[in-house]
């Protein structure tokens, strides 16, 4: 009987965890496969190994347990599966305004200079810029030190700033393709 109860307990805080995390694990995968792969399938097959194995976890803060699986699924799906294409859904998309244009091909451009950096370097960054977390959280969830945690930082920014000179100087590199078309 007290083991039915447990089972019940634990489910009860499993869908908690799910309902308090699930916008932000959808966020975290996304920020690491981008539109390459549906972040949500990758989301839902973390949460389902977890709950498969639930009782070997506490479900008191599940929090950094269910990043780190939706990491670790993320990282294995762009090791292993082959990209599907995927519609882009971005905010702001608005075919009238100069600035909507210039705005959504901005955003085009850090998305997949984001998707070109190496995988431990991407999900670090998303960790950190989109997520907030301190250094320890993310080596713990990319089961690296804080030391390489702050070198792979250092480096996505790096290899950023060198893929995206041209957005942020504009003396730099060629205008974006939206004001080549407009000047043609």
């Amino acid at each position: 009987m007290h083991a039915v109860a447990e089972r019940i307990n634990q489910e009860s805080l499993f869908e908690a965890a799910v309902e308090r995390h699930g916008g932000r694990l959808l966020t975290v995968a996304r920020g690491i496969v981008g539109n390459r792969f549906s972040p949500e399938d990758i989301v839902q097959q973390a949460l389902t190994n977890l709950y498969e194995h639930r009782a070997r976890y506490n479900w008191e803060d599940p929090g950094p347990l269910m990043r780190r699986a939706v990491v670790n699924e993320a990282l294995r799906t762009l090791r292993h599966r082959q990209p599907v294409a995927l519609s882009v859904d971005l905010p702001g998309r608005s075919s009238s305004a100069l600035g909507g244009l210039i705005a959504t091909e901005t955003v085009q451009q850090v998305r997949s200079a984001i998707e070109r950096l190496p995988l431990h370097y991407r999900a670090a960054l998303v960790l950190c810029e989109y997520e907030k977390l301190p250094y320890a959280e993310i080596a713990i969830a990319l089961d690296a030190t804080i030391p390489q945690i702050k070198t792979w930082l250092h480096r996505a920014r790096r290899q950023l700033t060198r893929m995206l000179h041209h957005i942020f100087d504009p003396n730099e590199g060629s205008a974006p393709l939206c004001e080549q078309r407009l000047a043609s």
